[in-house]
């Protein structure tokens, strides 16, 4: 920010203190909003005969103005904010909203070895090696995160910290299909054309457009399963041995990433004012991954 060096334009003027060049930045301003309400439901199986089992889902919606009100719209860090001077507009569901989560835990102990169901009278040799076997594994499914819209095309003074945010067409449907038939390589996924301004190129010229901060339009949902199979054998009453397999996303589902910052990852191409958008920026979810480990403890 200087003082003294601004241009005399009518936009420099229109300002609340024209007299400084550039945006205005609180440090310590008190003015974001968020308010976040759920649903919870939990079962759980206490551990029984070596078997444990444990479910919550989650039901929600976190609303939000952003992180700081006080800045503009072109720091992509800040989720996308409309403008420090609107904001009334800034509120919205937050990025990281997800309405549905259901998590899945279970840790089950073969029932194998001295004292259990199977080879329950082995002793020795065969009972370290049939004994000690765990298996234990995590589910979590969750619905898609809301998207950002802007458009880059946006032809408003800089003065004003304000982004151009193109509103859904009344009865337009944003997508050309759903993300469970939809081939990145046969077209887009979004519908241009049911985007405000979106036949013109996404040009705004000293207009914001009417859409909100972050829509209600989702992203792709997400499911993982994770697994750990792990063996403890006793080689002494002081020294025990343990080796362990993890399985991380072991039936190597793969997703479109979600973004959960304008301007910043995710797997679809959000802006308007870009020749690719609603097409595949490439990014998906990470592959199967497997380690093995080994742990002695005495």
């Amino acid at each position: 920010m200087t003082n003294g060096q601004c241009q005399p334009t009518v936009a420099q003027a229109l300002q609340r203190y024209p007299q400084f060049c550039g945006n205005l930045t609180a440090n310590n301003e008190n003015a974001g909003y968020s308010s976040y309400h759920s649903f919870q439901v939990k079962a759980e199986k206490r551990v029984s005969h070596g078997f444990m089992f444990l479910a919550s889902y989650t039901w929600s919606k976190f609303l939000s103005s952003g992180i700081d009100q006080q800045f503009g719209s072109g720091s992509d860090q800040y989720a996308g904010l409309f403008s420090p001077y609107q904001r009334s507009r800034n509120k919205s569901l937050d990025a990281q909203d997800v309405p549905h989560t259901l998590s899945l835990t279970s840790l089950y102990e073969l029932p194998m070895g001295k004292g259990h169901r199977f080879l329950g009278t082995s002793g020795g040799f065969t009972n370290r090696l049939v004994s000690g076997w765990q298996l234990n594994a995590i589910f979590r499914a969750q619905s898609g995160i809301p998207f950002f819209f802007r458009s880059t095309q946006c032809n408003i003074p800089s003065q004003f910290a304000m982004g151009c945010i193109p509103g859904v067409l009344k009865g337009a449907n944003p997508f050309v299909t759903d993300f469970g038939g939809w081939d990145p390589n046969a077209g887009p996924l979004l519908n241009k054309a049911a985007f405000e301004n979106g036949l013109n190129g996404g040009v705004f010229s000293f207009y914001p457009g009417v859409g909100s901060r972050t829509t209600n339009i989702r992203q792709s949902p997400f499911h993982k399963l994770d697994m750990v199979l792990e063996k403890t054998t006793a080689i002494t009453e002081r020294v025990r041995f343990q080796i362990r397999g993890e399985f991380f996303n072991i039936f190597n589902w793969h997703f479109f990433t979600q973004g959960t910052t304008w301007g910043q990852g995710g797997a679809i191409v959000t802006d308007i004012g870009s020749p690719l958008f609603g097409t595949w920026t490439g990014a998906v979810t990470t592959p199967r991954n497997i380690q093995v480990a080994g742990r002695l403890t005495f």
